[in-house]
């Protein structure tokens, strides 16, 4: 099953589709914080808050038009460089969709990018490996 990854900031005035997601891509639950205390008799559980789900994963960001990338993915891979750094510095979350093939939404949550690592491989295109933490508005 093939994956389509939008991320956008600051409701869609940046948009920008991933040009190439794994088959394998990861859609995380959320840990629960559950806690166990030891009374007189017998012990108790305490069901706990979710915690926040964090993703990890790696690609590339092409310099040049693959065949199979998505129509809307940019063909310059340093402007998606640009767009998490510029926005990252901004100190702005980013919105990421997860869609399936059938273009079910399979994950909608605003994120912050805790680390983007990168290196340029022979032929140009941008190796990345990103980390995401789920984000949630202060209300």
């Amino acid at each position: 099953m093939a994956y389509k990854v939008i991320i956008s900031v600051n409701n869609n005035e940046e948009i920008f589709t991933l040009p190439i997601v794994s088959a394998d891509f990861p859609l995380p639950e959320p840990e629960q914080h559950n806690e166990t205390y030891e009374g007189l008799s017998k012990d108790y559980r305490r069901i706990g808050t979710m915690g926040l789900r964090q993703l990890s994963w790696s690609s590339i960001f092409p310099v040049h038009k693959y065949s199979f990338m998505p129509p809307e993915a940019l063909s310059d891979g340093w402007e998606y460089v640009k767009f998490f750094q510029r926005w990252r510095d901004r100190k702005v979350p980013f919105r990421m969709i997860v869609l399936d093939s059938s273009g079910v939404v399979r994950l909608n949550m605003p994120i912050t990018v805790d680390s983007l690592d990168i290196s340029i491989r022979r032929s140009g295109d941008i190796e990345y490996t990103i980390t995401v933490t789920e984000y949630r508005f202060v209300r």
